[in-house]
């Protein structure tokens, strides 16, 4: 499994997805990156949903504590001021955004397709499948994290010392997805129809992660606002009230 990990990470080469290529070339404007990064807030406030959801579904507590160890870690373990959804937000302040601001955002539909893809797979399709997805978003972006942060850095909008949440990922989702893998990796071996749905996962998983940040590019300079407060819908819900 690891051999094919490792050659879809190359096919994939997250690396140069456009979004980050622009960012890294200068040809993202700041309004741009902020724009585009309260989009993905709303990513990452979801994201612990699906696995929660995944964990649920499989049968046996040591085959569930990968998933929740890592539910943990995106709450803060139990820290709520230090979950990866106020670590995010804190990085947006010091982009610049305000609460206020960030919650007048409309919900775009590229987000709202990984969030939906996410919970699909993690609900209703095969528990390795959903387990292969989870895991090389988390391999995929410790890469983007360091990626972003220095991005950052290099134009000047924060200082490397100011660079929070993408300075943590760089580590932890490189050992979170160890944590998947470990999970598949005797499946994976043992039994063609396991192999195939754990392909099928990463696949999935590496496309959706992908083509989110490709249409975050496309969709850079949107202004898609609201005019009432509260969650986004009833299935992606948001923190303020």
């Amino acid at each position: 499994m690891r051999s094919y990990v490792k050659a879809l990470k190359e096919r994939l080469a997250p690396l140069s997805n456009p979004y980050l290529t622009s960012l890294a070339d200068g040809t993202m404007t700041r309004d741009e990156l902020v724009e585009t990064q309260i989009q993905f807030l709303f990513a990452v406030v979801f994201f612990s949903r699906p696995m929660a959801a995944l964990a649920g579904r499989l049968p046996r507590p040591e085959l569930r504590m990968s998933l929740l160890e890592n539910v943990l870690d995106e709450h803060g373990g139990g820290r709520l001021r230090f979950s990866h959804e106020a670590t995010f937000l804190e990085l947006l302040r010091r982009l610049g955004a305000s609460e206020d601001a960030i919650e007048r955002r409309a919900l775009w539909p590229e987000v709202r397709a990984f969030n939906t893809t996410l919970a699909g797979v993690c609900v209703m399709d095969d528990t390795f499948t959903g387990l292969a997805a989870l895991g090389i978003i988390e391999d995929t972006f410790a890469g983007i994290s360091a990626a972003i942060g220095r991005g950052i850095v290099a134009r000047g909008w924060l200082a490397a010392t100011e660079i929070v949440h993408y300075k943590t990922h760089e580590e932890l989702d490189e050992e979170h997805a160890e944590g998947f893998y470990r999970e598949l990796d005797g499946p994976y071996a043992a039994h063609p129809r396991h192999r195939y749905q754990i392909e099928q996962g990463l696949e999935l998983g590496g496309y959706a992660f992908m083509q989110l940040y490709r249409g975050l590019h496309e969709a850079r300079a949107r202004r898609a606002m609201r005019d009432v407060r509260g969650p986004h819908s009833l299935a992606d819900g948001w923190y303020l009230g």
